[in-house]
């Protein structure tokens, strides 16, 4: 009993010692290594990897030649690893690899990690920016085409990082911004059609017209053989109505390419708003030679043959236009227009029971058209049938005259009386002999 009662007691004094001794021992600080001390271990440790790390380097560049994907990543993740001072930057390749594999989440997230171990890489950067534009991240994803720009690049890569820069520009409605991306980007390559394209549509959208035509001039100075930029330079001399630019130009794309009807129209429109009716009659002849069978190009000669008075040779295109195959209600129309134009050169003197007669016909053609199936038309016709009834012969007109049956005054020596639409003047006055 005794010997166990000292035996605790000498435990006691062991543990009240033990606690003691802690109780008097200094505290130990813990203390952050320098960068120096840091960068000295990274150097250790880079030496001491520097053998795994070229040889695993050198086996995942074997393995992407022979296209060995999953090897290759494998390979590039231990350079990763080992490469503790990040000296070697593998992340496009590790890129390439993930999509090679069909893993483009993956591929940005090694875009992504890859960036934050070499922030200013123009490669990273711009496909990150590319991914970003698909995704419509516009603002984020021109920062990123920003640092591409900034980097060391080809010009063919530089290029391509404007041409990118410009379109995210537009897409961020910033015309002024994308235009000065593609300037830049012509700059480099003067002759890139899509950018000049491009420039030259946003120039015409958001700058003064005088500034868009001066641009194409310019383009046409240089490449006289782009028939697209003579066609959009064609094009602005009409809306801004410079006429004979239009003339000009149009003989221009005729002496290279005689084929194009659309400019032969647009030539012969221009010569119209000249008032030069000779000129667009020649012109549509010679569009007319090119197409035969145009049957727009006939009516209009007629329209213009009848603003000239030669009523006779307006019929002639008429029925021509009608024999080509054209609108039925377009043609009516401009023949009832032409007995109303020869209705109104004779009565100048003052409106005769012979002039009325003519306006009958006028009024009989304008009938049949608004009864047409041509919308484009009919309200036209419409409108030309109630002005022409107030010229058309009363009953009393017809009582006075009853035995007139055709127009016999001189000026009126260019309509047959065989031809079908004078039978419309039978049909109106069989209304009173009724």
């Amino acid at each position: 009993m005794k010997m166990r009662t000292l035996v605790t007691a000498l435990m006691l004094l062991l543990i009240a010692g033990t606690m003691l001794l802690m109780g008097c021992a200094a505290t130990e600080v813990v203390r952050e290594p320098t960068p120096e001390e840091l960068a000295a271990r990274q150097d250790s440790i880079a030496k001491a990897n520097e053998f795994e790390l070229k040889k695993a380097r050198m086996f995942a560049y074997d393995k992407l030649k022979a296209q060995q994907w999953e090897d290759a990543k494998n390979y590039l993740w231990t350079v990763i690893d080992l490469d503790v001072k990040d000296q070697y930057n593998d992340w496009d390749r590790l890129y390439q690899i993930y999509m090679e594999l069909s893993q483009p989440d993956s591929a940005q997230i090694v875009l992504e990690m890859g960036l934050d171990k070499h922030p200013a890489d123009p490669f990273l950067n711009a496909t990150y920016g590319f991914i970003l534009k698909a995704k419509g991240e516009y603002e984020t994803a021109l920062l990123h085409y920003d640092k591409a720009l900034d980097g060391d690049i080809s010009d063919t890569d530089q290029i391509e990082y404007l041409r990118k820069k410009a379109e995210l520009h537009e897409a961020l409605n910033d015309p002024e911004s994308a235009i000065s991306a593609y300037e830049s980007l012509l700059s480099i390559a003067p002759d890139d059609t899509g950018a000049k394209n491009s420039l030259t549509a946003l120039v015409r959208m958001h700058r003064d017209p005088a500034e868009y035509i001066t641009r194409l001039e310019e383009e046409i100075a240089t490449n006289p053989e782009d028939m697209q930029k003579r066609m959009d330079l064609l094009r602005a001399y009409q809306d801004q109505s410079q006429n004979q630019k239009v003339i000009d130009q149009a003989d221009e794309i005729l002496m290279r390419d005689a084929s194009r009807i659309e400019v032969y129209r647009a030539k012969a429109k221009a010569y119209d708003n000249l008032n030069q009716l000779n000129q667009s009659i020649a012109t549509y002849e010679a569009l007319l030679a090119q197409d035969p069978g145009n049957d727009d190009a006939m009516l209009r000669i007629a329209d213009n043959q009848r603003l000239l008075g030669r009523f006779n040779s307006a019929r002639t295109w008429v029925n021509k236009a009608k024999n080509a195959g054209g609108s039925v209600g377009e043609a009516d129309y401009i023949l009832g227009l032409t007995y109303e134009s020869s209705g109104d050169e004779c009565s100048a003197g003052g409106l005769e029971y012979d002039d009325k007669l003519v306006y009958t016909i006028a009024l009989g053609l304008f009938e049949k058209a608004a009864a047409s199936a041509d919308y484009n038309i009919k309200g036209k016709a419409v409108s030309r049938v109630e002005y022409m009834k107030q010229f058309a012969p009363q009953k009393a007109d017809w009582f006075l005259n009853q035995t007139k049956k055709v127009p016999a005054k001189d000026c009126y020596n260019w309509i047959n009386a065989s031809w079908p639409e004078t039978k419309y003047i039978e049909t109106y006055l069989g209304q009173f002999a009724g």
